[in-house]
């Protein structure tokens, strides 16, 4: 997303926070940007900027007044009245909204954590599973008919946030990686609770006093609070690999045998 439109997203996010919070407002959203991301033209006439933002906003509500809550059709106008870099970024920005406003629900209900737990679990899930990978990447099967195997892996397990949002992803590719929009949704769950997740991967589970010192170093070294997503991974060997944001620490001993395998070839 361009500077333009991290502009605008910051401007109607700003407007959010100003309004009352509803338990609905983002699966609404989420919603919009479903159907925006589906019709091309619709998202076009609604980024022209050759269009004022009032017409562009007035025609927003023409085409969902009724069919969503007051306070989604506001927070839709908002984004109208804004300049985005391209059509896209205005579905990005609204998936974008529509995700923070659940993860502030679910916070509000104090149940932030479980939904950035399980979201990361369903990137692992989704990384180890080739078959559903798959599946649920395959064209020739419907985004609605992934969405619905999404919510038989989830439903009953998960919180609704959680379950939301992966079903949306799925069902919305949006010509991404599928791994990759539910990293961006754990990394917004994080953002929320203001700490750095850290992915961890060791070949054995941590002990309860290994997780507090690994804790302990990560916050020091990063200047915040960090929380620790541990996966196990037995071809590792030892040692542990973090991943914080771009970063990535090896410490395993994995690599460090294909390191000295490198050397020996050289």
């Amino acid at each position: 997303m361009q500077g333009t439109s991290r502009e605008a997203l910051g401007a109607v996010r700003d407007a959010i926070r100003e309004a009352p919070s509803s338990p609905d407002l983002g699966g609404q959203l989420l919603a919009v940007a479903a159907l925006l991301g589906r019709e091309s033209r619709l998202r076009t006439a609604l980024t022209d900027t050759g269009t004022s933002p009032q017409r562009r906003a007035g025609l927003a509500r023409q085409l969902l007044e009724g069919k969503v809550a007051e306070h989604a059709l506001d927070v839709v106008e908002q984004a109208m009245t804004r300049r985005w870099s391209s059509p896209r970024d205005l579905v990005e920005g609204l998936e974008v909204l529509g995700a923070e406003a659940m993860l502030a629900h679910a916070e509000s209900e104090g149940r932030i954590d479980a939904v950035e737990e399980e979201l990361f679990r369903f990137g692992r899930v989704l990384d180890s599973s080739g078959e559903l990978q798959v599946m649920l990447t395959d064209p020739a099967v419907p985004d609605a008919a992934k969405a619905d195997v999404v919510g038989d892996l989830l439903a009953g397990r998960s919180q609704p946030e959680t379950l939301a949002l992966v079903r949306h992803a799925v069902a919305n590719p949006a010509g991404r990686r599928l791994s990759d929009r539910v990293s961006d949704l754990v990394e917004l769950a994080a953002t929320r609770r203001q700490q750095l997740l850290a992915d961890v991967r060791v070949p054995l589970p941590l002990s309860a006093q290994q997780e507090q010192r690994l804790t302990a170093v990560l916050t020091r070294i990063y200047g915040q609070p960090v929380t620790l997503a541990v996966s196990i991974e037995p071809d590792l060997l030892g040692g542990a690999v973090v991943r914080i944001g771009d970063e990535i620490i090896d410490g395993s001993v994995a690599s460090k045998i294909s390191a000295a395998r490198r050397s020996l070839t050289q």
